[in-house]
């Protein structure tokens, strides 16, 4: 076959390449001996670990890269999750939903999702796909994608339902933490994974890869006992009353890299201008004995000096800093992420449980709405949620830990 017979010649839409299906014709999965053409082509960015969240149902998140390897504009209109064997349906994206976990690659977060890609253009479709009880893992998934295209023209349909990038799920399990943090009201206000949040939807191109640190990352602020973030000028640090509270290592393991020194940003507004190396704040990185990292961000300034350092032994439980609010932080939290290599961004990131957890509530509303000094709503966990133990927390979600320290 000569190679210019589909991609040289724009994949089959020049007059000669081939007769034109009737519109609406999907394309033939691929079988024994058969191919199927796929205008649209697809990936997935990782091999996703199962993992429990405080919901008691267990989630796989990854992303599938998509591609419009045509030279006509690509409208998406469904991709659907499934299990291979069982042939059930796990995650259908559809409508709204499929708009809300779906952006072309250089479309800036926060603007009004878009179903379309044009010639050539790549874009990202955020996954969480819920496994149902019963299922048992390595477990083999499939992608479908149906794309509709303005017209039909040479080998490509009008509709075209593609069946794509293939995936085995090994039966792997997350790592089990002790809480860096201690007591109640802990909110996850910025974490995976039904939602695509920041932290979900952070792909970062660094070295000539995109890596996604933060796609299981949480950001912990803390509720006081009336339900409020702060208690004063939404611009001083001292009007969170959690601030400066420990934070300790969530794991027996050895420290690699320390940041400290580096001040507080300005509570109630995002920091511009910041250098790469700074994005971090001050931070410490933890290698555990499984290979895996853990990141404790956004420290408080001169917290970790004297403390810990790298090279240095440590145990579950030993105070590491106290939560602040340095580097790209528009409040102080704590930012927690598992990952696969030393480097805070240029790494991938990895599911976590925590060993003794009890689920609270959760938020109603928005993580925004907090800054305005007034009370949250929260909705109390079910009953039969409340003890999380071995459990990832979730967005939104609110937490209480055992004393810490």
């Amino acid at each position: 076959m000569a190679a210019a017979s589909l991609l040289g010649a724009g994949l089959g839409l020049t007059p000669a390449a081939a007769a034109a299906p009737p519109a609406g014709t999907p394309s033939a999965a691929s079988s024994a001996g058969q191919d199927a053409i796929t205008p649209v082509t697809a990936s997935t960015t990782t091999v996703p670990v199962p993992v429990r969240g405080t919901d008691g149902r267990t989630h796989l998140a990854y992303e599938l890269t998509v591609v419009n390897e045509s030279t006509l504009p690509a409208t998406l209109t469904g991709v659907t999750v499934q299990d291979r064997d069982g042939h059930r349906t796990l995650l259908k994206l559809t409508g709204d939903a499929l708009g809300a976990h779906f952006r072309p690659s250089g479309s800036a977060p926060g603007t009004k999702p878009t179903d379309q890609l044009s010639p050539g253009r790549q874009g990202r479709v955020w996954i969480d796909a819920v496994v149902p009880a019963g299922i048992s893992f390595p477990l083999r998934l499939g992608h479908q994608v149906s794309v509709t295209y303005p017209k039909a023209v040479g080998i490509i349909p009008e509709q075209v339902t593609e069946s794509v990038a293939n995936l085995t799920v090994p039966d792997r399990h997350p790592v089990v933490l002790r809480p860096p943090l201690g007591g109640a009201g802990w909110l996850d206000g910025n974490g995976c994974c039904d939602q695509v949040t920041p932290h979900r939807g952070a792909g970062s191109p660094l070295n000539g890869s995109t890596y996604f640190a933060e796609r299981l990352a949480i950001d912990f602020v803390r509720l006081g006992a009336d339900d409020r973030l702060r208690t004063g000028a939404v611009d001083k640090v001292s009007s969170y009353p959690y601030y400066g509270v420990p934070v300790t290592a969530a794991a027996d393991g050895e420290i690699v890299s320390v940041v400290d020194g580096l001040p507080d940003s300005t509570p109630g507004e995002s920091p511009a201008n910041l250098p790469l190396s700074d994005y971090a704040g001050n931070h410490v990185v933890e290698r555990l004995p499984g290979g895996e990292y853990v990141l404790y961000a956004h420290l408080a300034p001169g917290s970790t000096g004297g403390r810990v350092r790298p090279g240095q032994k440590v145990t579950a439980g030993t105070r590491i800093g106290q939560l602040g609010n340095s580097g790209n932080s528009d409040a102080p939290h704590l930012h927690f992420q598992v990952m696969n290599g030393p480097d805070p961004l240029a790494s991938d990131g990895l599911p976590f449980v925590f060993s003794s957890m009890s689920l609270q509530g959760g938020l109603q509303g928005s993580v925004d709405s907090l800054f305005s000094g007034k009370p949250a709503r929260i909705s109390p966990a079910p009953a039969d949620r409340a003890d999380a133990d071995e459990e990832m927390p979730l967005y939104l979600d609110q937490v209480a830990f055992p004393a810490n320290g």
